[in-house]
């Protein structure tokens, strides 16, 4: 398996920056027909597939044949002819192979699961996440991140829709770094751990499309820790961006009863989050296991908060689980440190 150097990344970060830059001009012409509904409910687009494609087949041009965990599959735009024609025509018009063959392989590279703490490298991808939002003109952002040994060691995120549409990456140890889309001078992220004032109000991010049980779920965790509270609207890894941009104070993804998040939902911010100073962590304080593969099995939540709000979070979120019988093996109730 090819290593990876990490004097390297700033390639990566090239290509995730192409490919926000890519998708932002595509969505400005997206046509119905280049929609199309999954079989979970969820949406998919020819933008989201094309996308996967190109930079997919950058990274290997770049860094050779590395294992992937992508979200889209030859099974997502399957039975839809319109929508597969118009993911060739962009991939054509972004210079890339839009042959069958190209994405076909490409496509089928990304369907690494298991256990990744003996795997060496893998890249794991979402080339829109947030796609709902992709097509409403909410946030959504496309998810490069890379695991070594089920830890995420790389991650780059494309965020157009914050802070005036921003590159937002991290190297494990390295710190976190905004870098304009549009091209230009980087800056450090940096998140404030500094209590909030005793009559200022915790912001704390809720669905773009919440509806009211939501909304009044997530105004009581917020008045919990003792602070008003004020919802802000995202969805995707920019829920995380709003924290790390101090645009709010607080997101978090829950598990609930389901079977576990998506890791290519949380696995980049993760990183991002705590390289530039954010709390991060499960509702008993300890770290979220991405080396289970595809899901995030064994998590409560993922929590990433500011202003040294996360102990408190993961404390009311770890008392919500108990009144809904929720259980993850091996996890428990939060600490009251993190």
């Amino acid at each position: 398996m090819p290593s990876i150097d990490h004097d390297d990344f700033d390639l990566a970060c090239e290509i995730v920056q192409d490919a926000t830059n890519f998708a932002v001009e595509a969505r400005r012409d997206l046509s119905p027909d280049a929609i199309v509904q999954k079989s979970d409910g969820s949406v998919v687009t020819a933008v989201d597939v094309a996308l996967q494609v190109m930079i997919l087949t950058r990274l290997e041009e770049v860094f050779g044949a590395i294992p992937v965990i992508a979200e889209e599959d030859l099974q997502s735009l399957a039975g839809k002819p319109a929508a597969q024609a118009h993911c060739r025509a962009l991939l054509r018009d972004w210079g890339m192979d839009a042959s069958e063959a190209n994405i076909t392989r490409a496509l089928s590279s990304g369907g690494l699961d298991g256990s990744t703490a003996a795997v060496e490298s893998a890249w794991v991808l979402d080339p829109i996440d947030g796609t709902q939002g992709f097509v409403d003109g909410d946030h959504w952002c496309p998810c490069l991140a890379l695991l070594s040994r089920g830890e995420v060691v790389f991650a780059c995120n494309g965020h157009p829709t914050v802070l005036g549409g921003m590159l937002l990456s991290a190297a494990k140890g390295a710190g976190a770094f905004w870098f304009p889309l549009a091209g230009g001078e980087f800056t450090v992220a940096e998140v404030s751990q500094a209590a909030l004032a005793a009559d200022a109000p915790v912001r704390l991010v809720a669905p773009a499309r919440a509806t009211e049980s939501q909304i009044r779920a997530r105004m009581s965790v917020g008045l919990a820790t003792g602070h008003p509270c004020t919802l802000v609207h995202s969805d995707s890894q920019a829920k995380y961006a709003h924290v790390i941009a101090g645009l709010a104070d607080v997101a978090y993804s829950r598990r609930g009863n389901g079977p576990g998040k998506y890791i290519w939902d949380h696995a980049g911010a993760i990183l991002l989050a705590r390289e530039s100073g954010a709390w991060v962590g499960d509702t008993d304080g300890g770290d979220i296991d991405l080396s289970l593969g595809r899901r995030l099995s064994g998590s409560h939540a993922v929590i990433c908060a500011a202003r040294g709000l996360g102990p408190s979070i993961a404390r009311v979120l770890a008392q919500r689980d108990l009144e809904e019988g929720v259980h993850a093996e091996g996890r428990g109730i939060a600490r009251s440190t993190p």
